[in-house]
């Protein structure tokens, strides 16, 4: 009883309070990047797919679970003299859940892309689309029965939603940013005057090419909301031929990472993350996996650096 106790009451906290984080966690954001950044829709000339799933803090009863699945492409571009753009669109398809809390978001996605020098182009994207939050009242157990702040009885919203972007990007490096949850909507019956609250996600990398078969990949993520500690996320990467990468990352506010990803049978890839918990709730659990696989209609470059903007 008091497990359940102090597992709705962790819950709530983190979900409820609106200074808390609102939007899940993921370690291979290099990986992922249209999940992060609309403005990523179109940035390469094939057809790119992502599926992935997150259980984090693996034996924590009411534990995060994350699954998504997205798709993004180009449709059309231009000629103009010296001046190339292009468009593309998507759609990002994402389930989160933890405790009493659950969470589904649907997105359609723009963006419109411009050389701003020889190499470089950048991408202005819109996600837009709707969240749909359930509170199942009955996962939870209060030590204070009368408690006012949280519903007798389960209940859902749905909110139209927004999230802007940008991506920066050339064939060895990007940066990226997102403002998600833009309309920052309002719940009732759910703690005191709950509603959801801006979070901006920046992201950058650069690839470093040692030899025709070696490159090393740093990369970073600032991802932070007002009234919370920003969390921010250091990656290095070794990539041999296009082919394998192994790397490690560090989380400021919880974890150490190991990352290995895989390009195989032409048109796949898939990724994994091991993330060794290192804040309080270790104690309970210290492990969270990710696995992500993708698939693109672009085949891999067999050496060298990859034509894809964020080398995926």
């Amino acid at each position: 009883m008091m497990k359940r106790i102090f597992t709705g009451a962790v819950f709530v906290v983190l979900f409820l309070q609106s200074s808390a984080q609102q939007t899940p966690q993921f370690t291979q954001f290099v990986f992922n990047q249209f999940a992060h950044h609309p403005a990523v829709a179109g940035s390469r000339p094939c057809l790119d797919m992502r599926v992935g799933y997150r259980t984090q803090w693996v034996g924590f009863d009411g534990r995060p679970i994350t699954m998504f699945a997205n798709a993004h492409g180009q449709i059309m571009g231009k000629n103009r003299k010296h001046l190339k753009t292009k468009h593309g669109i998507g759609g990002h398809v994402e389930s989160d859940g933890a405790g009493p809390i659950s969470r589904t978001k649907i997105y359609l996605s723009y963006a419109y892309h411009i050389p701003v020098g020889r190499k470089t182009n950048l991408g202005m994207g819109l996600y837009a689309g709707f969240q749909q939050l359930r509170f199942n009242a009955g996962k939870v157990t209060l030590a204070n029965p009368n408690d006012n702040s949280i519903p007798g009885s389960s209940v859902q919203f749905v909110w139209p939603d927004i999230a802007p972007g940008l991506f920066l990007y050339s064939e060895d490096y990007f940066v990226g940013f997102t403002m998600w949850q833009a309309l920052r909507n309002k719940w009732k019956n759910v703690g005191d005057q709950s509603r959801l609250t801006h979070h901006f996600v920046l992201s950058g990398g650069k690839r470093f090419k040692y030899s025709d078969d070696l490159s090393w990949i740093p990369s970073a993520a600032l991802k932070f909301a007002p009234m919370s500690t920003p969390a921010i996320d250091l990656n290095l990467m070794m990539d041999f031929q296009n082919k394998m990468q192994v790397g490690l990352s560090y989380r400021n506010t919880d974890a150490i990472c190991a990352l290995f990803k895989l390009n195989f049978l032409k048109h796949f890839s898939m990724g994994y993350s091991f993330d060794f918990t290192t804040s309080r709730i270790r104690q309970s659990s210290s492990n969270t996996h990710e696995i992500i696989l993708g698939i693109s209609a672009c085949p891999h470059r067999g050496k060298g650096i990859t034509d894809c903007p964020a080398w995926n």
